[in-house]
């Protein structure tokens, strides 16, 4: 429907067979976007692929779009197709106003689906939720921990939350 221009103009995903509409994004949450993108790409390396606010196939009714994906590196940059749930390995979801969408049905379906770690950054507390150890049959991560201070990435290294997000 997307690509038969039904939406043109409209920021939406398609989430467990819904169509959801996305809010415009505030000048800070843009902000953190942009800080992430660059942490990330300089902690990460060539190790992986990063992609921003591009699709990503979770199964035949999910196609989110988060705000930064962490793939299984690709040559082609996913240029035949979208990452899938198997080549993700940690997505990451910057919410102030969709806080309770992105803990709730957005990790629901990420479990869902297997991915492996997804970070949730809290703009109203200042803080990252990570959830990992995705149970795919309950659709819920069995581990949750709300970090203050750091984060780890898929390669081991951390990420300083001071470096991502800007002062208030």
């Amino acid at each position: 429907m997307a690509e038969a221009g039904l939406f043109a103009g409209e920021r939406v995903e398609l989430l467990d067979g819904v169509i959801v509409s996305m809010s415009p994004q505030s000048s800070r949450h843009a902000a953190v976007i942009h800080r992430l993108w660059r942490a990330l790409a300089r902690e990460l390396g060539g190790e992986f692929t990063l992609r921003a606010q591009a699709p990503v196939v979770l199964g035949a009714s999910s196609e989110p779009e988060p705000d930064l994906a962490v793939c299984r590196a690709d040559t082609d940059d996913y240029a035949g197709a979208h990452p899938t749930a198997a080549d993700l390995r940690l997505v990451v979801e910057v919410a102030d106003s969709s806080l309770s969408y992105d803990r709730g049905d957005k990790s629901r379906s990420y479990a869902a689906a297997g991915v492996p770690a997804y970070w949730l950054v809290n703009l109203v507390s200042g803080r990252i939720e990570v959830f990992t150890d995705p149970d795919t049959a309950a659709g819920r991560y069995k581990r949750h921990q709300v970090v203050a201070d750091e984060a780890t990435l898929p390669n081991g290294r951390t990420l300083k939350l001071a470096e991502i997000l800007p002062p208030r």
